[in-house]
């Protein structure tokens, strides 16, 4: 599994800035010396799938199978599926049947 790093003065970094690991410490080794660096590791704690109830240390497996699945990770969601829908237009005599059918349901209930 490749591992990347934050590297965006690196030639080879791509539109993210990101690099492997491995042309990160040959970079490194030439042109910084104790600068504090981004790094994004694919590890992780042993965590508990939900979905098949296995237990993961990579954050790439454990997003292979929440898409498998058919789940999504919240936070990560698209905000266009979480829009609230539009209310149904009604007109305002519905409306007004609509609450009086309601009001004559309670009171046949008691």
């Amino acid at each position: 599994m490749a591992r990347y790093v934050y590297c965006p003065e690196h030639p080879e970094a791509n539109h993210n800035g990101m690099i492997t690991a491995d042309l990160f410490h040959l970079w490194k080794a030439r042109h910084q010396h104790g600068a504090a660096v981004h790094y994004i590791s694919d590890h992780m704690d042993f965590t508990q799938h939900m979905a098949n109830g296995q237990y993961y240390d990579s954050k790439s497996e454990f997003r292979k199978v929440t898409k498998a699945y058919g789940c999504i990770e919240v936070g990560n969601e698209i905000p266009t599926l979480t829009k609230p829908r539009a209310p149904a237009p009604i007109d305002r005599r519905e409306r007004r049947e609509h609450i009086r059918r309601a009001i004559e349901e309670l009171k046949r209930g008691r």
